[in-house]
């Protein structure tokens, strides 16, 4: 509480809007008003259109390349400090995205997120292949809620859109360099220009080495990515673009830390897990089983795709193929525990769709095709307690037709209506090997078949010249499937799915000089997708899908933008989230009462380890009857979570920047900027223990940057309050109960950079 009031009133006094939220038109793809005298207009295509944020009725946040390239950011990580409401964090080299609460928990081969991540319209769908592809962009656009009808599949809390610069006729270029703090280096480069009068290519590089922020170098950065785009335009009919990416993360990977409310932890937040034995749980020490300081994050990707727009005078017909391709290495520690995995993934796309708009209709309709090929290896060791190994191909493809239309009744009064059919089918084969705690081998294939329909219906009402209100309400859902170390029929789970129902209002007042967008939401989850820590049948620990029931969020968001002068911008937002579990009940799978060979391990939920309420251990009866071999799985344990709030959705969330521009004569200016993000407290894991917990944080960061016509030298610091700031982690599963001499409140989580600072220095022609 005292840092939620600390928060609000040091951002009462910024009196600012959000830096994620609305930033200028010229660096976000349109500008309607003079940027320099008013709120200037952001151009989106979030609904395959161009149309301003302020004629739209889709709950959204813009980010603006160059507002990106000044925060740091250079990966998904990072966006979320950026944008209220949107909490990512890694597990291993996977991405874990929430927006509001909604997200994926899962990191290995089948995980699949909630928000869907695109490129240019390509869909990104492995976690881990996101990759540091922030650079050289135009804009970021995040919707929040279900995005069935025009994204589909995996898209139930969410996307996130990147647009990347694109080419141009005229000769353009920039060199940006950072250095910072933790041996930060940078380079990022574009260069464009038209090779003859109907062609032209685009060319950008970034570069990217920095040590780790964790004492012993975890946490580190060492990256390329690199992208090329050709653009031809024949005739004023046509235009087909080409785009080639790659990139490579060779580091020593992320790395958790010890929480506990009962054991001594560092006094350092950033103290590194291998230095010491404060990190380590008393069964990694038993065991022998500790951190070395050779961890191992190797993602290589390249993706080549097009995009064709042909007008047809009725109409104008897009086609978008894509084949995106990954190569995943990764050698991670968890206090007691090794992974090492290895894993591929082939993924091809096709879109097709036909769109116009005029005054009175404005639609498109298409169809989408989806192929996946995937490969996992994986080793889990947690010696002397568990050793086991995973080897399983996924295959996945999905079909879908769509279409979706903006009707005018009148020049005031529009309609909404959209709709998509989707098919799914995905396949799973290979085996789970258990060594530790006693051998056994587990048969993971299986196979899902389904379709969803999913929909989209709302009205939009200009009130006045620069006032509109807008109610919608939606459905979206993220595709069942697989997890591995339990046989089929119990290795797989249902989809999940989403209504939400929104109402807002966008609006401009005096002249352009403030603006005022406020939305109300309430979102109603069925089926929710949950991976929690649990035992397999044959003994070991593993994360397992469950669908956990139903949950219920609402709340609202109000974003507010002033520019009182030419020389300064002031920016404010605010999220509040209520959300509940209505249902989350599943069973654990518990070892024996005397296992070996690590006896006292009586159950693995201790009643010290969630606030959850723990049914009584009952005998454990396979659906298939057989009888449980000795040393494995025999009984279960009811676990019910009921009345929780959903992971990792904090209940006040939201940010302010205050910008002043010094004109110094001659075209030169002199900015200063001030941005601050705050949230109150979240549950890092569905583990919900106290250590499990963020309490919550207000993070300042500030900047000053000299223009020189076509040089810019930037001084910039980041999280100057140095708060510590934890985005997930899970609780350790191997811990006895208190009565046993155990520390059940274990819980090793992912923490965000520390106080950071440095100097840009760029270059433009």
């Amino acid at each position: 509480m005292k840092r939620l009031l600390l928060a609000t009133s040091a951002l009462g006094m910024l009196w600012a809007m959000p830096a994620a939220a609305q930033q200028g038109a010229a660096e976000a793809g349109g500008q309607g008003a003079d940027a320099g005298h008013g709120v200037g207009d952001i151009i989106v295509t979030a609904n395959r259109r161009s149309e301003s944020v302020q004629r739209s009725s889709l709950a959204l946040s813009v980010i603006g390349g160059e507002t990106l390239s000044q925060a740091g950011v250079t990966q998904a990580s990072e966006l979320a400090t950026r944008v209220p409401g949107l909490t990512i964090s890694q597990g291993g080299s996977s991405v874990q995205t929430y927006l509001r609460g909604v997200g994926s928990f899962a990191t290995d081969a089948s995980a699949e997120s909630a928000i869907a991540y695109n490129i240019n319209g390509i869909y990104i769908s492995r976690p881990n292949a996101i990759g540091p592809i922030f650079f050289d962009l135009q804009r970021v656009e995040v919707l929040k809620g279900p995005q069935g009808t025009l994204y589909g599949r995996n898209a139930s809390g969410g996307a996130i859109n990147l647009i990347t610069a694109q080419p141009t006729q005229t000769p353009t270029g920039y060199l940006s360099v950072d250095y910072g703090n933790y041996d930060l280096k940078r380079v990022t480069g574009a260069l464009s220009g038209g090779l003859s009068d109907s062609l032209s290519m685009r060319a950008a590089l970034q570069w990217t080495n920095r040590d780790g922020y964790l004492t012993d170098g975890y946490n580190d950065q060492n990256t390329v990515a690199g992208r090329l785009i050709a653009l031809w335009e024949p005739s004023s009919a046509t235009r087909l673009s080409l785009m080639g990416e790659f990139t490579t993360d060779d580091s020593k990977g992320m790395a958790s830390l010890k929480r506990s409310t009962r054991t001594a932890v560092p006094s350092d937040p950033w103290a590194g897990p291998s230095i010491g034995t404060i990190q380590q749980p008393p069964s990694a020490a038993a065991g022998g089983l500790t951190i070395a300081n050779n961890g191992v994050q190797r993602v290589d990707t390249w993706s080549v795709s097009a995009q064709l727009d042909q007008d047809l005078g009725a109409a104008t017909l897009t086609f978008i193929p894509a084949y995106r391709y990954m190569d995943s290495r990764s050698l991670g520690y968890i206090p007691g525990f090794l992974i090492d995995s290895t894993e591929t993934s082939k993924q091809q796309s096709y879109e097709l769709r036909l769109g116009n708009q005029s005054a009175a209709l404005k639609w498109v309709a298409g169809a989408y095709y989806f192929e996946e090929q995937q490969t996992q290896f994986y080793e889990m060791r947690a010696s002397p307690f568990q050793n086991s190994f995973v080897d399983t191909p996924i295959t996945t493809r999905s079909y879908a037709a769509f279409g979706e239309a903006t009707f005018s009744v009148s020049e005031q009064f529009r309609l909404i209506a959209g709709l998509r059919y989707s098919k799914d089918k995905k396949r799973q084969g290979g085996s789970s090997r258990a060594v530790l705690p006693a051998p056994g081998t587990t048969n993971n294939s299986g196979e899902l078949d389904g379709d969803q329909v999913t929909w989209k219906v709302g009205a939009e009402a200009d009130v006045g010249p620069q006032n509109m209100l807008f109610a919608t309400a939606s459905t979206g859902y993220k595709a069942g499937g697989f997890f591995p170390s339990v046989a089929a029929p119990n290795n797989s789970y249902r989809p999940e799915k989403l209504t939400a129902f929104t109402v807002g209002s966008r609006n401009r007042f005096l002249d352009n000089a403030l603006q005022l967008n406020i939305e109300g939401f309430y979102w109603k989850y069925d089926d929710k997708q949950e991976r929690f820590l649990g035992a397999t049948p044959v003994g070991t620990q593993g994360l397992l899908t469950t669908n956990a029931g139903k949950a219920t969020l609402y709340g609202f968001n109000v974003d507010f933008t002033a520019k009182p002068s030419r020389a300064d911008t002031l920016r404010f937002g605010v999220e509040y989230l209520h959300s509940r579990y209505d249902s989350f009940v599943y069973n654990v799978f518990n070892p024996p009462v005397n296992p070996v060979p690590y006896p006292g391990f009586v159950n693995s939920t201790p009643p010290e380890a969630t606030s959850c309420s723990l049914g009584p251990v009952v005998p454990f009866t396979p659906n298939d009857g057989a009888p449980v071999p000795a040393l494995k799985t025999d009984s279960t344990q009811r676990v019910d979570c009921t009345g929780k709030p959903l992971v990792r959705a904090p209940r006040w969330v939201g940010s302010a920047s205050y910008e002043h521009v010094f004109e110094l004569g001659g075209g030169k200016t002199l900015v200063f900027g001030l941005d601050g993000q705050f949230s109150s407290g979240q549950y890092l894991s569905p583990d919900f223990i106290a250590s499990g917990r963020d309490d919550g944080f207000l993070a300042l960061d500030s900047s000053l940057t000299l223009n020189l016509s076509r040089v810019s030298i930037s001084a910039w610091g980041r999280n100057l309050t140095n708060q510590a700031i934890y985005t997930g982690g899970f609780r350790y599963p191997f811990s006895k109960g208190v009565a046993a001499g155990g520390d059940p409140t274990l819980f090793y989580a992912i923490i965000r950079p520390p106080r950071t600072y440095g100097v840009t220095f760029k270059a433009s022609f």
